[in-house]
């Protein structure tokens, strides 16, 4: 083998791999890893969720600003606090969040399961309990893969073991990632050996 090919595999090859190397099993190989794309990401549900938000915000400071102009009573003031935090949340906050949610997220594949860290939460699935796969793909290469599992099915059909509640609440997805379709071809080669 070569020596690129070796690096591959190296745990200390990129530092998303290191991260994840201490939580995977003894003899178990990082194949993958890496971090959501950072930065700013608008989605297709933002085609609504400017317009509403812009709406919301603009008709919550307008309120206020009429409250202040008019000299209403105090309870009309504070009455319309709740609503510009809210509007100003949806406008620029909820990219901030975003942002820094996604930071804190690392992905990874090994030969036998994927790995979804965020923070100091681990969720380790199987690839053997993957029962469907989207690949969202964008004109760069970039995009994303949901996974879909038997964990997944059982929680829809009112079970509510933690195993499942915990499956369903983190999102089970490789989101804004580099080189989709790379990644999606290796998960399926692996799902089939």
């Amino acid at each position: 083998m070569s020596n690129d090919i070796l690096d591959d595999f190296s745990p200390f090859s990129n530092p998303f791999k290191q991260a994840l190397q201490k939580h995977i099993d003894k003899g178990e190989i990082i194949l993958w890893a890496e971090r959501p794309k950072q930065g700013i990401i608008f989605r297709s549900s933002d085609g609504c969720l400017i317009p509403f938000s812009l709406a919301w915000g603009g008709f919550a400071i307008f309120w206020e600003t009429m409250v202040f102009v008019m000299d209403a009573p105090i309870f009309m003031a504070l009455f319309g606090i709740p609503f510009v935090v809210i509007g100003l949340y949806l406008i620029v906050g909820r990219f901030f969040h975003d942002m820094y949610i996604r930071k804190q997220v690392i992905y990874g594949l090994t030969e036998k399961r994927i790995i979804i860290k965020r923070g100091e939460t681990l969720r380790f699935v199987e690839l053997s309990a993957l029962t469907d796969i989207q690949l969202t793909k964008k004109k760069d290469g970039s995009g994303s893969i949901l996974f879909n599992n038997k964990y997944d099915q059982r929680n829809k059909k009112g079970n509510t073991s933690n195993l499942s509640f915990s499956l369903t609440s983190m999102g089970l997805s490789f989101e804004a990632i580099p080189n989709v379709q790379s990644v999606y071809n290796q998960i399926e080669e692996l799902r089939k050996l």
